[in-house]
């Protein structure tokens, strides 16, 4: 069974004790889970692969204190969390533009139907590898979420419709 984006059961939020992983990197506004009720469904959301066990949560936007007002401010990196063999691997992926040459390699007419274009590419990544797989294959999956998860996930399905994604890794 291939990714979906979906949203986590109330049982695998507590398993994987997802309340906590996003307030772990949520420095300001509401915590979880009183921030559920701000969502039109009161669950969290994830990108899953529930045959092999591997998922993929977005946590928050990497904040900048570098602002004139001194108030953080997000940035165009994100946090996401991979989980994999049992193990959370954290990646900070930054949106960027694709390059003119990579969208005339898959066509102009078929590029420029999408009013949305995300070019991911990796900041960091920590831990780089498992015993139990490489960073090749770790990649690997994490494109294969990509792909999937797109720009929103499952909070804006309209969005990803109109989406065009490719990892720069």
């Amino acid at each position: 069974m291939p990714f979906v984006n979906a949203y986590v059961s109330e049982e695998d939020a507590k398993k994987y004790d997802l309340d906590n992983l996003w307030n772990k990197y949520r420095s300001i506004g509401t915590k979880m889970p009183e921030l559920l009720n701000s969502f039109d469904v009161h669950q969290h959301a994830w990108c899953v692969d529930k045959e092999r066990g591997y998922w993929l949560f977005y946590c928050n936007y990497v904040m900048t204190y570098d602002t004139p007002s001194g108030l953080p401010q997000p940035t165009s990196k994100k946090i996401f969390i991979l989980h994999v063999n049992g193990q959370n691997i954290e990646f900070i992926l930054e949106t960027g533009r694709w390059k003119s040459i990579d969208l005339q390699a898959i066509g102009l007419e078929y590029a420029n139907s999408f009013p949305v274009k995300i070019a991911w590419n990796i900041v960091s990544m920590n831990p780089s590898c498992l015993s139990t797989m490489s960073k090749a294959d770790l990649l690997t999956v994490l494109k294969e979420a990509l792909t999937v998860f797109k720009c929103s996930g499952i909070r804006n399905l309209e969005a990803n419709e109109e989406a065009l994604i490719r990892c720069n890794f």
